[in-house]
């Protein structure tokens, strides 16, 4: 008992310690209480695409956990080295280790029990606000969100987890300390650093690998199996360089007998320089923070953004009906079954395309693999339907084609598949009445022909070199404009054509939906692939649920990040000021006016915690390709528009951090001036 109550007597009087750490705890407790609520709950089962939801709440609360783990220990640390010098006068006094480690587990024990009642009574309240905005996002009207207890367990169960490493931690923090360290261990300085010029190099070299990475992606596909690996160059190298290439810089400073030898330089190099070991360390994790803020907020915002403009660019009529013509099946098939069932096709456009062809372009010869770097995917279109589309007459030779990249670049002269060579007689920019979409390959080629003829041996050499049992042939796509009661009729009647053209139908028991029957009474079915139908009502209502889910996350994510941020300069900020304190009254004694130091203080605290924010944006700046890339693996390729939405976020996020810097730096400030 006398154990706990000294526990608890540490806790009161020593709140202002307790009290970041306690906080961070509750707000990192709420965070995943709430992402686990929404996940767990029924209710989400009853909105459409559930199941990504699930993925995509899962995967954020991983990310959580992953993050609160790691900041819970450093935020843990922090409030340990500000008690080492009570707990070396607890020892001093006669207490042993093991009490002084059981009062520092009872302590935790409390601040868990508090964390989770706080966070329980927060998590399930917010946790409904939170779905209401979710519900807004994605554009539904279900806002029933009923409570789940299994979230409770088991984002309990993770913090129980943490909570027992930090006792681990503790007990070791404690034990490995003489009674004289843990006196002076919490006002212990830094030791001058050395400077290692080839650690320097070496960040300087995995930045620049890392930056490499990312502007040299060529495809979507490309940047995803890159992403993690630049990631990994970038963080290495952005910690390398703050430990090797800064202390270099400073010490370069230190020798320019003009630069150094003034008050100002002189306290701030000598004072950052002194302690840049352990600067190093906070001022890579704030970088790494400021950028994983950056990509998470800009990649969602910009997804979800556009949305629209990618659907405006793919849907040219309101509806469109893909119709695979290669084993006996027709256009003319779709133009009978509306006209049976009394469905107009409005403002229609049919375009033809070949079965496409995925593969390598190299030097304008089409291999038939699978090359990440230089994915090509080629489509032919017939002279005929080019005039279709667009009402222009082309006059093309027996090995002419006309290039088209409708995605990438195209600067041959010829272009070669297996035996057969076109001769490029000119290149296009656009294709009138064709839609534009993104796709995962880094280039889309669309070749213009005379005929199908030209097109058929081609298409045969390819289905041979890939193994395929079938026949390539060619896609038929109507765009056209159904009202929506139209539409889903059309839809209904198409759904019962069976994919076996030797297998009849089964009967349909809707006296409004009418089916060309044969002469024995059985529906025809035609052979091959049925077709596919996509509305644009139906697909906005899909991205927008899944887009809405992504940008829920990353703004979830992005407002953990800055927390995280937050508290990391706070931290920063209270541990330099202890330590400037005394060096600061001794710069007055010896002479150095109070605004002389104010001025020392703000371009060292300048220098410091605007230094990550700067490199933050250079980071995010190389990787801004790489994200574009990425993001067009959701079907949007909007460089404009993601460009505005990068631009907008690091506004946002940079006048948040300006904020952030203003508040702990009066905490700096009220330290070290007397």
């Amino acid at each position: 008992m006398f154990y706990v109550k000294l526990a608890s007597r540490n806790i009161r009087q020593s709140i202002s310690n307790f009290l970041p750490f306690g906080l961070s705890s509750v707000v990192m407790f709420l965070m995943n209480l709430m992402i686990a609520t929404i996940l767990f709950s029924p209710s989400l089962k009853k909105l459409p695409g559930a199941g990504n939801f699930a993925m995509l709440l899962g995967l954020g609360l991983t990310v959580l956990t992953v993050f609160a783990t790691i900041f819970m220990i450093y935020s843990y640390r922090f409030l340990l080295k500000r008690r080492t010098k009570e707990f070396g006068l607890y020892n001093i006094l006669g207490l042993k280790k093991r009490h002084i480690v059981r009062i520092s587990i009872l302590e935790l024990m409390m601040m868990f029990l508090a964390t989770v009642v706080a966070g329980t009574v927060l998590g399930i309240i917010l946790a409904k606000f939170l779905y209401l905005f979710l519900i807004h996002l994605i554009g539904e009207s279900y806002f029933d969100l009923q409570w789940s207890p299994l979230a409770v367990g088991i984002v309990t169960a993770i913090f129980a987890c943490i909570y027992l490493l930090l006792m681990i931690i503790s007990n070791i923090s404690i034990h490995r300390q003489s009674s004289l360290e843990l006196l002076k261990n919490a006002s212990k300085g830094e030791k001058e650093p050395k400077s290692r010029i080839i650690l320097a190099l070496l960040g300087l070299v995995s930045l620049a690998i890392g930056y490499y990475l990312a502007v040299t992606v060529v495809s979507p596909l490309d940047a995803l199996t890159k992403f993690f690996i630049a990631v990994l160059f970038v963080i290495f190298g952005t910690l390398l360089f703050y430990m090797s290439f800064t202390i270099w810089l400073l010490k370069r400073q230190k020798k320019n007998k003009n630069y150094y030898y003034q008050p100002k330089h002189f306290i701030t190099v000598s004072g950052m320089l002194y302690r840049m070991k352990q600067n190093a360390v906070g001022l890579a994790n704030i970088t790494i923070l400021v950028t994983m803020t950056f990509v998470t907020l800009a990649t969602t915002v910009g997804l979800f953004s556009s949305i629209n403009g990618f659907l405006g660019d793919y849907f040219l009529r309101n509806t469109l009906i893909n119709v695979n013509t290669t084993q006996q099946r027709s256009i003319e098939f779709i133009d009978q079954v509306a006209e049976k069932n009394g469905l107009a096709l409005n403002n229609k456009i049919v375009y033809e395309l070949s079965n496409r062809l995925t593969g390598a372009m190299n030097d304008g010869r089409f291999e038939n693999k699978q090359n990440l770097a230089n994915l090509t995917a080629v489509n032919f279109m017939t002279a005929d339907t080019y005039t279709q589309l667009t009402g222009n007459k082309i006059h093309l030779r027996e090995n002419e084609t006309i290039a088209y990249p409708a995605v990438g670049r195209f600067h041959e002269s010829n272009v070669r598949f297996w035996n057969h060579t076109f001769k490029v007689k000119e290149k296009i920019s656009e294709i009138r009445n064709f839609p534009s979409t993104s796709m995962m390959a880094s280039n889309w080629l669309i070749l213009i022909v005379n005929s199908k003829e030209q097109i058929q041996p081609i298409l045969d050499d390819a289905s041979k070199a890939a193994g395929n049992r079938y026949k390539m042939g060619y896609d038929t796509t109507i765009s056209a404009d159904l009202t929506a009661k139209d539409a889903k009729k059309f839809q209904k009647v198409l759904s019962y054509y069976r994919v076996n053209g030797n297998d009849p139908i089964k009967r349909i028991n809707d006296s409004e939906t009418k089916i060309e029957q044969d002469d024995r009474g059985e529906a025809k079915t035609i052979a091959g692939m049925p077709p596919t139908f996509e509305r644009y009502d139906d697909m906005h209502e899909q991205m927008t649920s899944f887009a809405g889910g992504f940008l829920f996350i990353g703004l979830i994510l992005g407002f953990t990040f800055i927390l995280g941020t937050a508290l990391i300069i706070y931290y920063k900020q209270i541990s330099e000021g202890e330590q400037d304190k005394r060096s600061f009254e001794i710069l007055q004694e010896v002479g150095l006016s109070k605004d002389e130091v104010r001025q020392t203080i703000r371009s060292q605290v300048l220098l410091v915690f605007f230094l990550p924010i700067a490199v933050a944006v250079v980071h995010f700046g190389f990787a801004f390709i790489m994200i574009q890339k990425l993001i067009s693996l959701f079907g949007t390729t909007r460089f404009n528009l993601l460009l505005l939405t990068s631009i907008g976020t690091i506004a946002v996020v940079a006048v948040i951090y300006y904020l952030i810097y203003k508040q702990t730096s009066r905490a700096y400030y009220r330290i070290v001036e007397r």
